[in-house]
């Protein structure tokens, strides 16, 4: 099941989708594209956000 994460970038919020297997995030952003990291430990959404805010601030 997918989880979702919001951000707020300049007065805008990105919401993005993201799915966690075998210790792989899989973030799906808004145009479509995905970004995968290996999350050792890390928390999911929080391994998510700066995904979503590269994302926000290439497309602002």
């Amino acid at each position: 099941m997918n989880e979702e994460v919001t951000i707020e970038h300049n007065g805008k919020k990105y919401t993005a989708e993201y799915f966690v297997s075998n210790d792989v995030l899989t973030v799906y952003l808004p145009d479509g594209s995905s970004r995968q990291t290996v999350l050792r430990g890390l928390n999911p959404e929080s391994a998510a956000k700066p995904h979503l805010k590269s994302y926000a601030i290439k497309n602002t």
